[in-house]
């Protein structure tokens, strides 16, 4: 019989509060399973069974809509900003990510003491020239054969970062968290994280790791903020991105870090909304996106990726689809508490297969544009080499690279809300189509040094 990965979200028992409940499921891969088994003997005769070992993951009640909340938890998850532990929190909800036979489906969907979400596979977003046609570039659009990539000093020449830099600001202090397949720590300065017993650690992953190139991407304009690794536990998927999240809001409750997260990864096509009912393409409800919310609630600026599938030269993962203007910018990437990043070239050409929206959820995304196509982690002479990928590319290596730039903003004002610098990233943009909003470029690209300028006028 076949099984479907599903997310099962339940109300919470009011016992243990929520980070404590999360914190024990964490010990191990058993302990992950036991603490899961409560919520699944609501379902005894369903054929539900525990899928991967993730910890039931609390929820708090963040939600898309104006539907009246018993309490708003906006307030308790803005004090994780502070330099201290914070008091636990109760969940108002558990999600269990779990497999349920195909035939019992509807029956569970059916029942109102539990709401069935997918628990879909996510892409990193890799650049794949293998299945890619070689359309030529064309004037303002940087296609297959691109243009060639440039050197870090480059892009940040570009980005004006040495104004900063000369006031002695370079992201010092900042923690900005890679959520991803893993960084190599003997290169790059991974000194926290999230792993488990068993299970992938921070700063183990190769060098060549798409993780390790989001780590490089990060120092182009913060050679010296802190690293922190989120790797999936090896699962990529909705449930391994909605436990990383978690591990951050809980890390951020202990001790206010990580400050900012850089996700590049998200879905490469647009499911059928019948068949894929609360698919996290379509339903701005669904736990992960919560869950994002809710780290962006604490005081961390959350950068996503827009994606690779614009309509020019989309990435050969791509699915029709999802392709082009107003279909590529989905799911997380699209939410409006982010900020979604577009990729261009240091000539301020728009890379082809840059997501266009507008975006599913909030319509005016992507937010704003960076740079990708140089040598940072791969290349000639980089520590990844250039056996994988010729250079760092896609909206994976741009949205970095704008963590980046947030985290030497942070170094300079440690206060600055998400909304805050969200302001004066957008206040400092180089807008070069001259229009309020653009499917490809967003509101412009970004320019660290007259965000700077922005931040302390």
């Amino acid at each position: 019989m076949s099984k479907v990965k599903v997310l099962l979200e339940m109300t919470a028992p009011p016992e243990p509060a929520g980070f404590a409940l999360f914190a024990e499921a964490t010990e191990s891969a058993n302990e992950a399973h036991m603490r899961a088994r409560p919520a699944l003997d609501r379902v005894t005769g369903l054929g539900v069974e525990v899928d991967e070992p993730l910890a039931p993951v609390p929820m708090f009640g963040i939600r898309d809509d104006n539907l009246p909340l018993e309490r708003d938890p906006t307030d308790e998850l803005s004090s994780f900003s502070a330099e201290e532990t914070n008091q636990d929190v109760t969940a108002t909800s558990i999600v269990v990510a779990a497999e349920v036979d195909h035939s019992n489906l509807e029956e569970l969907r059916a029942r109102d003491d539990v709401t069935v979400w997918p628990n879909s596979a996510v892409t990193l977003y890799h650049d794949d020239d293998a299945t890619l046609d070689l359309a030529r570039s064309r004037p303002g659009l940087d296609c297959r054969p691109f243009r060639g990539a440039v050197t870090v000093d480059v892009v940040r020449t570009m980005l004006g970062v040495h104004r900063a830099w000369n006031d002695g600001f370079r992201g010092q202090n900042v923690a900005v968290a890679i959520v991803d397949e893993g960084v190599n720590g003997q290169e790059y300065p991974v000194v926290d994280g999230f792993g488990r017993p068993n299970a992938q650690q921070p700063g183990a992953a190769p060098i060549t790791s798409h993780g390790s190139m989001c780590a490089a991407d990060v120092l182009v304009a913060a050679p010296s903020a802190r690293i922190y690794d989120y790797p999936f536990l090896g699962i990529a998927n909705s449930g391994g991105v909605l436990t990383m999240f978690q591990a951050i809001l809980d890390h951020r409750r202990l001790d206010g870090t990580p400050h900012l997260t850089s996700n590049s990864y998200g879905f490469v096509g647009i499911p059928p909304i019948a068949d894929f009912p609360g698919h996290e393409v379509h339903d701005p409800n669904h736990p992960v996106h919560r869950k994002v919310r809710e780290v962006v609630a604490s005081g961390a600026a959350c950068f996503f990726a827009a994606g690779n599938c614009g309509a020019d030269c989309p990435s050969g993962a791509c699915h029709a689809s999802g392709v082009g203007p107003g279909k590529s910018i989905h799911a997380s990437n699209s939410l409006g508490e982010v900020i979604t990043i577009a990729a261009v070239n240091t000539r301020h050409e728009r890379i082809g297969y840059s997501s266009q929206g507008p975006g599913m959820f909030q319509p005016e995304k992507p937010d704003m544009a960076c740079y990708s196509h140089f040598f940072g982690n791969f290349g000639p002479g980089r520590p990844g080499g250039d056996t994988v990928s010729p250079f760092d590319s896609g909206t994976s290596a741009a949205t970095p690279v704008a963590a980046g730039i947030a985290a030497m903003l942070l170094s300079s004002s440690p206060g600055v809300t998400p909304d805050q610098l969200r302001g004066v990233l957008l206040a400092g943009l180089h807008n070069v189509t001259g229009r309020p909003w653009d499917p490809g470029y967003g509101r412009g690209i970004i320019n660290a040094a007259a965000a700077y300028s922005a931040l302390h006028a």
